[in-house]
């Protein structure tokens, strides 16, 4: 298990949302998200694939994970996962415990699971304790459209193709209210808000939604790592609060706990330390009666290893789906929701394999 071998690929996938282009992270607005994998191969040829969470053509990020990440782990056995992130994070902390950094290890992470699996012929779910349903339901995670018609649309076409559960970005009451009417009693609404407020402003907002009744309202304050603020507004008790997708690890989880910020953990393995880190947060999560509920914005093999993930945890959490159509996906139909749900593959570890095609096509 010599690690031989290390590269980073970049895609830029095109895709189809109905409405508008999404949000622009800080560049243009366009229908194309980015996904960044990491590749390792060991001696005897077995490769693991991982994901850095990435928006924008992210090449800056790309160009950290091959210079600062990459290097250092030629050589090493590739079965000491949790060696050999304790080893980055610590040697590279003064570059930041989140961002960069952070989503790099979680990506290397992802694709040392993926070769222990292949290693030893089994799939990840097993090696995380067994799948507790051969497949989870998803949710659509819808894009922000700014205004009723297209959130209305996007709502219909969601529950059309059998989705129950349905999470809007949207930050205006008007545009939630509509997609709360269209869904009426054929899907629970949920609100991710993106951090877009201040404390007061997230108060008033809270009690203004109170009526419709969503199934959870997320990070509804701004900066993420305000827990203070965030406990204001769980305080109130008009709403469960989900929150995590921005937080880098178990102990940032734990300062959300001890604030009594959260209802919902949302760790994502792209960003919060991989599986590795994820798996311990979730074991806090279920120690503090704290429901775990990992954040996908993702296409590729963390997006599969949050199947694995998922499947393996007793209370089965929904699966996240950014809802939108890619012209191409990098796992055919595998990972794509039928009926609002996804079977969970049972090849050796992760057990599904990129396209090499849609690489050629779509590798900036």
């Amino acid at each position: 298990m010599q690690i031989i071998g290390a590269e980073t690929i970049l895609l830029s996938m095109p895709f189809e949302a109905g409405g508008t282009p999404p949000w622009s992270f800080g560049g243009k607005p366009t229908n194309a998200f980015d996904v960044l994998l990491v590749r390792i191969e060991v001696e005897g040829g077995l490769v693991g694939w991982g994901e850095a969470f990435s928006r924008g053509r992210d090449a800056a990020l790309k160009q950290v994970i091959d210079t600062r990440l990459l290097p250092p782990l030629i050589g090493k056995d590739a079965s000491q996962i949790a060696k050999i992130k304790h080893d980055l994070e610590f040697q590279l902390h003064n570059f930041g415990r989140i961002g960069p950094i952070g989503y790099g290890i979680s990506a290397i992470d992802i694709a040392l699971w993926d070769l222990a699996g292949k290693a030893v012929r089994t799939p990840l779910h097993k090696l995380l304790g067994g799948a507790f349903a051969p497949e989870i339901e998803a949710y659509a995670s819808l894009m922000r459209y700014g205004n009723e018609r297209d959130v209305r649309a996007a709502t219909a076409r969601a529950i059309e193709r059998g989705y129950r559960y349905i999470k809007l970005h949207e930050i205006e009451v008007a545009e939630i209210r509509a997609a709360v009417e269209e869904a009426g009693s054929h899907a629970k609404v949920m609100l991710d808000t993106n951090c877009p407020w201040s404390v007061a402003e997230a108060l008033a907002k809270s009690r203004a939604l109170a009526e419709l009744g969503l199934y959870w309202l997320e990070e509804p304050v701004w900066p993420p790592e305000n827990y203070r603020g965030l406990a204001e507004v769980r305080a109130q008790g008009l709403h469960r609060i989900a929150s995590g997708e921005n937080a880098g690890s178990l102990h940032d989880f734990m300062a959300m706990i001890d604030a009594g910020a959260i209802d919902i953990a949302q760790p994502d393995v792209a960003k919060t330390g991989g599986l590795t880190e994820v798996l311990k947060i979730g074991a806090l999560c279920e120690a503090h009666g704290i429901e775990f509920i990992p954040h996908c914005a993702l296409f590729g093999p963390g997006q599969v290893a949050t199947i694995h993930l998922n499947s393996a945890h007793r209370t089965l959490p929904l699966l996240e789906r950014l809802f939108c159509d890619f012209e191409v996906e990098i796992y055919g139909e595998a990972t794509i929701p039928a009926g609002g749900r996804v079977r969970v593959p049972d090849a050796p570890g992760l057990g599904l394999e990129p396209d090499p095609e849609v690489i050629r096509r779509f590798r900036i």
